[in-house]
């Protein structure tokens, strides 16, 4: 007795070529998209939070989750590996997506199927039907010249007593849907190029006639040339302008100046207008005469733990092992102007040399009050007082998937464009021997424009030049659904 014998989908196919389907079938899968779109969702939504204050909020409800919130400030969601790795996954599903369906959509503008059946024509939302007194050979040929007229390429097979006509227009407009998932590719390589090689920084300070480091390894620096602000009668501020120098190593390559929501841009490196502030010009000099410190310190990014309304600012001298804190006067103007025990004037600050370094605990604090243009010594170091500036508060960003994200929009806009303005418009039709009439034959047409108003539209004006051209009326369906919709669009 014979005996059956089932053989396996992988029967007959090596181990490689097992592998790389089942991993082709992965990178085609909507769910598995669906999985990946969602958990990268979940990790920008925990990255946007987290400079929030969420975490925070959390961790004062439930004390216990302070170490999950803690870690959760500390890490930077949008420059990690995981939502790197998921950016590249999807692109690389999209991109495999894409070439699984290009053999598809060549198909259809190359060789589409020309023959279609009766039961589509008589389902379709929208269709002709035209009777006359032509053989069916010559009302087909009527039909392909109607269509060639609208632009339309027509293409004839005949099938026993029937001929079959397709005719399209627009069929390279498919072709815009690979410039468009290759936008979506690139905004994705933009946004790993940008998470793996830009930054932020949200608060990076420059007095007026000082020069910073950008850091980052982009052999920037930025000098505040001068900072102008102005205010309303109510003392709320009405502009500030920072006009900034820009070096690489060393040498200038941009100036221009900054407000707020007018930022300037060098290569990929933005920066913004954030705020600004008060900053003290001080000079320090070693027991030699030789200066450690010759810049500004600005105000305001701390406070003095003995009066929280008294600006301070920090700067320190590893040379010497000390840092040199400067605290302003109370800027509350609330009476109570002392720093610990000392009172400080307009025009005055107090400085403290704190030591640093493995001595520190064995050593005291010292502080003085020192007037604008005077200088006061402390453990053999000179701090003179030079005079008051202002400094501003830039945030810096660097992208450089920027110029990636300009070549996608392009793209999207481009293949978008194309898809919207130039539809590929579809026609099937059936031409075959009317039984009702000797002679004669009887021709029904369709297009492939299901729930597509503007298709049915553009559908009938074909059926409109086919009928002058016919003399004859056609019976037609879901004509008055195009002529409500047209008459709704007027």
């Amino acid at each position: 007795m014979a005996q059956a014998t089932a053989t396996s989908p992988a029967a007959g196919r090596s181990p490689l070529e097992f592998v790389i389907d089942r991993i082709w079938r992965f990178f085609c899968s909507v769910r598995a998209a669906v999985y990946e779109i969602a958990i990268l969702a979940i990790l920008t939504l925990l990255g946007t939070l987290r400079g929030s204050s969420v975490p925070n909020t959390i961790q004062e409800t439930l004390p216990f989750l302070k170490p999950v919130t803690d870690r959760w400030y500390a890490y930077d969601f949008f420059h990690s590996l995981p939502f790197v790795f998921l950016l590249a996954l999807v692109s690389v599903a999209i991109a495999i997506c894409t070439m699984n369906r290009a053999p598809s959509i060549w198909r259809t503008i190359t060789n589409p199927t020309v023959t279609t059946t009766h039961g589509f024509l008589n389902g379709a939302d929208a269709s002709a039907s035209f009777a006359g007194a032509q053989a069916p050979a010559e009302m087909a040929a009527t039909i392909a010249a109607t269509l060639r007229s609208k632009r339309y390429r027509v293409l004839t097979e005949t099938r026993g007593d029937e001929v079959h006509l397709y005719g399209d227009r627009n069929r390279y407009a498919k072709l815009g849907t690979f410039p468009f998932h290759l936008a979506l590719i690139m905004i994705l390589v933009g946004g790993i190029v940008g998470a793996r090689y830009g930054f932020r920084e949200n608060q990076f300070t420059i007095p007026e006639q000082s020069i910073r480091q950008v850091g980052h390894g982009t052999g920037l620096s930025v000098k505040l040339e001068q900072f102008n602000d102005s205010y309303r009668e109510n003392a709320m501020p009405e502009d500030y302008r920072s006009d900034l120098v820009v070096y690489k190593n060393g040498k200038e390559v941009k100036r221009g100046s900054i407000r707020v929501n007018h930022p300037m841009t060098y290569g990929t490196v933005v920066f913004y207008q954030s705020g600004f502030g008060q900053a003290v010009s001080v000079k320090v000099t070693d027991a030699t005469g030789v200066a450690i410190f010759d810049d500004s310190v600005p105000l305001g990014e701390y406070h003095s733990t003995t009066n929280p309304n008294a600006p301070a600012g920090i700067q320190d001298l590893p040379q010497v092992g000390y840092r040199l804190n400067v605290i302003a006067p109370n800027e509350a103007l609330d009476g109570r102007p002392e720093i610990g025990d000392v009172k400080l004037n307009t025009g005055e600050m107090y400085v403290q040399l704190v030591p640093i370094g493995p001595n520190a605990a064995t050593q005291e604090v010292q502080g003085a009050v020192v007037g604008q243009g005077d200088t006061v010594t402390l453990g053999g170091i000179a701090i003179q007082f030079v005079r008051e500036r202002r400094f501003t508060s830039l945030q810096i960003g660097r992208n450089p998937g920027i110029p990636i994200f300009w070549a996608a929009a392009v793209l999207l806009v481009g293949g978008l464009a194309v898809t919207f303005y130039f539809p590929h418009r579809r026609i099937r039709a059936i031409v075959a021997g009317n039984s009702s009439a000797a002679g004669g034959s009887l021709a029904k047409l369709a297009p492939l424009a299901k729930r597509d108003w503007s298709g049915q539209r553009d559908f009938f004006k074909c059926v409109d030049a086919l009928e002058a051209r016919l003399e004859t009326r056609p019976v037609v369906k879901g004509r008055t659904d195009y002529t409500t919709l047209q008459e709704s669009t007027a």
